[in-house]
């Protein structure tokens, strides 16, 4: 089944310009106020509201991650500083660190777009038809540190995702082919149906020839698929260790 750019949980990886501990502790507190979303759902709704209300400051304050970072430093005073009323029961703290979570899953995603068409833009200047777009870690360290990268065709911005994760025994490594889409205008990504999974890297590698040889495929354009807003670059097929999942807001 088709699916939205959206990774699974877990913890957010080291993005540019900011320090890991930054990010581990926003994914700590949006941890701590998931559970409020069967313990106190009134309370969870309060709370949600208020991370709503300060995102959309940060959307009109924090253009770039440095200035995310800055709002981030002053903490639980941010809801003051933005008119935002604080939730009895809820450290304010933790509504600031959320919303710039959150907020920072939208950066790195424009970040990651604009990457995009400057890559299709550079394999548009040299006659390519096809060109890796995007591109997270090193193959040859794979599965050990899973690997990820989307290759695109220039002219219509059809991709195909190609990842490397372990297996189930963690000690093989499985290729995957997923489909994908980028819009040319506006370098979003989606990602349609898994095209194959495979042991054999060789075997990959031709399906890989065979899907960009033919045409687009019709998951493609599937209804359930959406072009990614905002959250992160790339979309974690296989091992799910790249990005936390693009926005819980």
């Amino acid at each position: 089944m088709a699916s939205s750019d959206a990774g699974p949980g877990g913890p957010p990886s080291p993005g540019p310009g900011l320090p890991p501990a930054v990010l581990r502790s926003w994914d700590e507190a949006e941890a701590r106020l998931f559970p409020l979303v069967m313990a106190q759902p009134e309370l969870y709704q309060q709370a949600l509201g208020a991370i709503q209300q300060l995102l959309g400051w940060l959307r009109e304050t924090c253009q770039d991650l440095p200035a995310l970072l800055a709002a981030h430093e002053r903490g639980g005073d941010l809801l003051e500083g933005a008119g935002v009323s604080a939730v009895p029961g809820v450290r304010p703290g933790l509504i600031a660190a959320a919303a710039c979570a959150t907020r920072y899953r939208e950066l790195v995603a424009e970040l990651a777009a604009a990457a995009r068409l400057t890559a299709l833009a550079r394999a548009r200047e040299q006659g390519l038809s096809w060109a890796v777009v995007e591109e997270i870690g090193q193959a040859d360290r794979a599965p050990y540190v899973p690997y990820q990268r989307v290759e695109a065709e220039v002219g219509s911005g059809r991709a195909v995702i190609v990842s490397i994760g372990p297996d189930e025994t963690l000690s093989r490594a499985v290729y995957r082919l997923d489909a994908g889409q980028i819009d040319v205008a506006s370098g979003a990504l989606r990602i349609g149906d898994p095209l194959g999974s495979y042991l054999d890297p060789d075997e990959c590698a031709a399906a890989l020839r065979r899907t960009q040889a033919g045409p687009a495929l019709s998951g493609v354009n599937a209804p359930a698929m959406s072009f990614q807003r905002r959250g992160c670059g790339i979309h974690a097929l296989s091992s799910g260790a790249f990005f936390k999942y693009v926005t819980v807001l």
